[in-house]
């Protein structure tokens, strides 16, 4: 791992050069899960409403704003890891319970499309955790930068006008699907029915369906 992070500032400059217009959005997030009192059930969706697919290897995800320094904190993106056009990522904590056994896993609870593309962080980064008051969540490709960044509730480190916090067992989605104005309390909206891997408009899935595992390929 530290060797793959020695790496990643030669690499944030090849993906900031390339994708630094890139428009993938953190779209929908579920951080205060019915019924689990620990963070197994915690996911986050994003998407790509552009035309092009692109390439997400490198990126960073975090809980905390860029500047900081809790690395643990940090979920680094397998290298050509690709989000379609139009297409969707979910990153969840525990896939299939693999993680600590304790029967709480995301495939005992939501369905996604077919093919969509899962990547199990929590044996990995442990330490990224939601806090169900109010926390950030940022995107970046290089580290430095947020290409895309939400909050919600009391802001976590980034204070005032984030989202409203939602009732337990509720997802935070973008209203509609996609919708980006820099403003997460416009933004953001609660809803029952979660849809994770699907728009944030469609009706939920009801039926059992597959997905691609990305493994994580770096220690």
């Amino acid at each position: 791992m530290k060797r793959f992070l020695l790496l990643l500032p030669i690499a944030s400059m090849f993906f900031a050069a390339g994708f630094c217009h890139a428009n993938v959005v953190i779209n929908e997030v579920m951080y205060h899960p019915e019924g689990d009192d620990g963070d197994d059930l915690q996911w986050v969706e994003l998407f790509n409403p552009g035309p092009e697919d692109v390439n997400i290897g490198g990126w960073v995800l975090t809980n905390h704003p860029l500047e900081g320094s809790i690395k643990s904190r940090e979920l680094i993106f397998p290298m050509d890891t690709r989000i379609s056009a139009g297409g969707y990522l979910l990153l969840v904590n525990d896939l299939d319970d693999s993680k600590d056994h304790d029967g709480n896993c995301f495939a005992n609870y939501w369905t996604v499309p077919t093919g969509t593309q899962v990547l199990e962080y929590g044996r990995e980064c442990p330490q990224l955790l939601f806090d169900q008051f109010g926390d950030d969540i940022h995107l970046s490709a290089d580290g430095q930068r947020d290409i895309d960044a939400m909050w919600y509730g009391d802001g976590g480190e980034m204070g005032s006008g984030g989202a409203a916090i939602v009732p337990s067992g509720s997802s935070l989605g973008r209203k509609p699907n996609g919708r980006d104005t820099d403003d997460p309390a416009a933004d953001f909206a609660a809803f029952s029915h979660p849809t994770p891997g699907a728009s944030n408009q469609s009706a939920p899935v009801a039926e059992r369906s597959t997905w691609s595992k990305i493994k994580m390929l770096f220690r």
